[in-house]
């Protein structure tokens, strides 16, 4: 009998070890303890800035698009229902080194159901001081339910490029006529772009020349008339661009070319002796950087997918 108890005291030992080692190796797997969480939607957070790329100066508006990705406005879950519209609490954008937000946080901007979104804006603007490279704004939004709310963070880019419209003579300018080839080397689209030509006594036709919407690595040649003193025997002919990137006017360095008195139709004969050859020569030692530039510029545009 004493024997049977002995068995009998073993086997429980036996069993209380088996029992708390099953609890430890159940407390090394699942080391936090189980907390019920209620299903929620999925909320995204999408970004554009206009202009694309900015420059120093510029003012730009930056729009948040936020997005409610669920595909149906209840779910049941342990007996519950839930429901998948989502109150959005507070969005906010906040600047960095040179760029300023000037617009205030959103506050209570509204619900979204399943499949809607809602569009924000932000306006900025660029330190005339600030140099040309990618630049973050820091978006936070939070939204969800009021007893647990949910925080979204994302990092916005911001471009700067300085780079402004380019300017290149296209052929040599005469007493009645100037042509220039006008490039736009951005990597964004430029507005109302017109080219303002100046140099004392002469006259210009058209006074201003306009060519509107330039696309990033476009090319337009303009021409201009003259009407210039012939006795003069070398003018300087300025000319610059005027233009918006975004809603912010910009003018871009003086670009000069020099009208001499031994400037000649591309028709007329040169000094007796030289003939078209020399007047050929003559040209195209003075046209040689302009087809280098131009061959630059239409490089880059044809690299263009």
């Amino acid at each position: 009998m004493k024997s049977r108890s002995n068995l009998a005291l073993v086997l429980a030992f036996v069993l209380i070890l088996t029992s708390a080692s099953s609890l430890l190796m159940a407390a090394s797997a699942y080391p936090y303890s189980y907390m019920y969480r209620c299903p929620e939607p999925t909320i995204t957070i999408s970004s554009s800035i206009s202009p694309e790329v900015l420059m120093p100066g510029d003012t730009g508006i930056v729009s948040i698009v936020i997005e409610n990705c669920a595909d149906q406005y209840v779910v049941s879950y342990q007996k519950e229902d839930f429901s998948f519209t989502v109150p959005i609490y507070r969005v906010e954008l906040s600047g960095a080194e040179g760029l300023e937000v000037l617009t205030d946080h959103y506050e209570n901007v509204g619900t979204i159901g399943p499949g809607d979104q809602i569009e924000i804006y932000f306006k900025i603007r660029v330190d005339d001081t600030v140099t040309d490279g990618n630049y973050f704004l820091d978006a936070k939004l939070v939204s969800g339910y009021e007893e647990a709310p949910e925080e979204v963070n994302r990092k916005i880019k911001v471009r700067v490029d300085s780079s402004d419209v380019v300017l290149i003579q296209a052929d040599v300018p005469t007493p009645t006529s100037a042509s220039l080839d006008v490039a736009n080397p951005r990597e964004n689209t430029l507005n109302a772009v017109t080219i303002m030509p100046e140099a004392d006594g002469v006259e210009f036709s058209p006074k201003e020349y306009y060519i509107g919407t330039m696309e990033s690595d476009e090319i337009f040649t303009i021409d201009f008339d003259l009407n210039s003193p012939s006795t003069a025997e070398k003018i300087d002919l300025g000319f610059k661009a005027r233009f918006k990137n975004g809603d912010t006017w910009h003018e871009s360095e003086v670009y000069t070319t020099a009208l001499t008195s031994g400037s000649a139709p591309p028709d007329a004969r040169g000094p007796p002796g030289q003939g078209r050859a020399g007047t050929t020569m003559a040209a195209a030692a003075i046209l040689l950087p302009t087809v280098i530039g131009g061959a630059y510029f239409w490089r880059r545009r044809a690299r263009r997918p």
